[in-house]
């Protein structure tokens, strides 16, 4: 049955949203607990052995085999909660925009049932009055058409979500009630090495949503970082990237176990671990799945997890600052610091790093399309320093990246001359001019690097190059202006800010 106009009125997407972030929360607040009852029986072992003690600890396996089922299970849940705030946020705006479009705009009646009718002829016998009449029937039977077609597409998304919920929730009956889950062919066979996982984020994408939580729980004992794969939802790669994290901490290499600790150390209820390996971490402040808004930073020379702390000041300033911009939107901002970065300025004088970089960020940014529920996403990739120089490799040379807007920080340029010589899906050549923007500012050195020693291409804060440039604070002569671009009263920030957010 179609809701009502008043109906619509009084529901709230944001309350779906909010439940997202509550069930994520308490999710997170259960395996803490989980994890200190584990340390706690391991911790009892060192002094109990036995037959006793094996039987204990076996039993223990179980339970917490089964908790992490449950986790997957409501996580699920609380996606299907914030893709339900998408998908039916946006038909509820469609069809309340109609009814104010034809009520105030075109004096028409609309109805609870969503009816419209025209208002009665003032004088049947003057013929203004007679055309006037003619032309409110027409407005009526247009409006009527529309109106009817959004609120049946809004019962569509309704029903679809009821539909998933509805097995969601028995999934969770499922696993309350102790039921076996045996693994499928498909899965078997990865593990078994006679087939492999897909290949492409969309094709990984469409098997992982076909499994179980216990046919997920599999695959992960298989692969303990499969959490990291491109085209996974946000929630589950959170959810087996801080198990595995945990790991990763006790590697034999302290100095490589330190920087996991410190990614650990940055991990808050409302940021999702996206990828956790070979030394690079991946970390997004708001789900990027449920947001009508993903950037992404690119960070540049010198960026790894030992450094992971600053670049997600600078990630999390420029999740306020779209915030700000458009308060009404969910927005998520990653760091995406998935690439062996220059680990010095003599080192970013070579383009080996940003072309070895490049197919990586474009299968991230295609994972993000498709995982991502609801309407598609208002998407940016921000490069910083030698950042941007990895987004030019990933946007030249018959490489393209399925972003809706590209941003240069301090660029030391991103080896083209012009703008149009940048690709992005879907876009003309003679359009990406209005989809790049860039900044430099005045007291940056990393302007003199194009200029000056001829590398990387030409400046893209140059005008010459036709990006749209957006100017911030000048700064000081030296080298701490070229991370002031996230000082709180930098302009460049609130421009940052706006484009996340799209016109």
């Amino acid at each position: 049955m179609q809701p009502t106009v008043s109906q619509l009125r009084t529901w709230s997407p944001e309350k779906l949203r909010t439940s997202t972030s509550e069930l994520i929360g308490i999710d997170r607040q259960i395996e803490a607990l989980g994890n200190d009852a584990g340390r706690s029986i391991d911790a009892v072992r060192e002094f109990w052995q036995g037959q006793a003690s094996s039987a204990a600890a076996v039993q223990w396996s179980g339970i917490s085999l089964s908790s992490s089922r449950l986790s997957i299970a409501v996580r699920v849940v609380a996606d299907l909660y914030g893709g339900a705030a998408n998908t039916i946020g946006a038909a509820r705006k469609s069809v309340l925009d109609l009814v104010e479009e034809a009520t105030l705009e075109h004096g028409l009646t609309v109805s609870d049932s969503g009816a419209v009718s025209a208002p009665e002829t003032k004088q049947p016998w003057n013929l203004a009055d007679v055309m006037q009449e003619s032309e409110n029937a027409t407005a009526a039977e247009i409006f009527q058409q529309r109106i009817s077609t959004a609120l049946t597409a809004l019962d569509d998304e309704d029903n679809r979500a009821a539909t998933a919920l509805s097995e969601a929730f028995r999934e969770i009956g499922s696993l309350l009630g102790n039921q076996t889950d045996r693994l499928n062919r498909t899965v078997v066979d990865i593990i078994d090495g006679r087939s492999t996982l897909p290949g492409t984020p969309t094709e990984l994408h469409r098997l992982w949503e076909s499994l179980t939580p216990n046919e997920k729980d599999a695959l992960a004992r298989w692969d303990p970082s499969i959490g990291s794969r491109d085209g996974l939802p946000a929630l589950d790669r959170d959810y087996y990237n801080r198990r595995y994290l945990t790991a990763l901490e006790q590697l034999p290499d302290r100095t490589v176990a330190a920087g996991y600790t410190a990614v650990r150390g940055e991990l808050r209820p409302d940021t999702f671990l996206l990828s956790v390996t070979d030394g690079h971490a991946v970390v997004a402040v708001g789900n990027p799945d449920a947001a009508d808004n993903v950037a992404t930073l690119v960070p540049g020379t010198g960026s790894g997890l030992s450094g992971v702390g600053g670049d997600l000041q600078r990630t999390k300033a420029m999740y306020d600052a779209a915030v700000a911009a458009a308060p009404t939107e969910a927005t998520s901002v990653i760091l995406w610091s998935g690439y062996d970065a220059p680990p010095g300025i003599p080192d970013a004088a070579s383009d080996r790093y940003a072309n070895s970089a490049a197919p990586r960020l474009d299968s991230f940014q295609d994972g993000l399309r498709t995982s991502h529920d609801g309407q598609p996403s208002h998407n940016v990739v921000i490069g910083h320093s030698y950042g941007s120089t990895v987004v030019g490799a990933a946007t030249t040379r018959g490489a393209s990246l399925d972003v809706d807007e590209l941003v240069f920080v301090a660029s030391p340029g991103v080896d083209v001359e012009r703008v149009n010589e940048l690709s992005l899906d879907g876009v003309d050549s003679d359009e990406v001019a209005r989809h790049v923007h860039s900044t430099t500012a005045f007291w940056d050195p990393v302007q003199l690097i194009p200029k000056i020693l001829g590398v990387h291409g030409f400046d893209p804060s140059d005008p010459e190059f036709g990006a749209q440039i957006f100017a911030g604070s000048p700064g000081q002569p030296g080298f701490g202006v070229h991370s002031d671009y996230w000082e709180s009263r930098n302009p460049a920030l609130t421009e940052l800010g706006r484009i996340i957010t799209g016109p």
